[in-house]
């Protein structure tokens, strides 16, 4: 995130809450079938079904969740997503997805985000 958006928006500490505040937003539609609740991953807020993580807000406030591998890819190459790296190594089924400057456009992509992540979470616990 550049400074001058840090400045505007007070600074990545407004961004995380922002972030937080959104994902608490959007998963109140979630859950459905099986509970969604929520914890702490990597220090951040992340939401869970059948007690694994399926999306967490990230340091900058960024929503990061948890996709098949080729969806993630396709979101990257398509410039909707990009990779999520921890240390060297790339998380092939994990997604950063920043906040857009338009609220409503991150609303969006976040929400469909979100049901994906939870339907294929959900699914590998079948």
């Amino acid at each position: 995130m550049s400074s001058a958006r840090r400045e505007r928006s007070g600074g990545v500490a407004d961004d995380v809450t922002r972030g937080r505040e959104l994902l608490h937003e959007l998963a109140a539609g979630l859950g459905d079938d099986r509970p969604v609740e929520f914890g702490r991953m990597f220090n951040g807020e992340g939401i869970k079904v059948t007690g694994s993580f399926f999306a967490f807000i990230g340091h900058t406030g960024q929503l990061i969740a948890k996709l098949p591998a080729e969806r993630v890819r396709h979101l990257v190459e398509s410039g909707d997503a990009e990779w999520v790296t921890m240390g060297t190594r790339t998380m092939r089924e994990w997604a950063d997805f920043p906040v857009r400057p338009d609220e409503e456009a991150t609303k969006t992509l976040w929400r469909s985000v979100l049901v994906e992540a939870y339907t294929f979470v959900a699914s590998l616990s079948r």
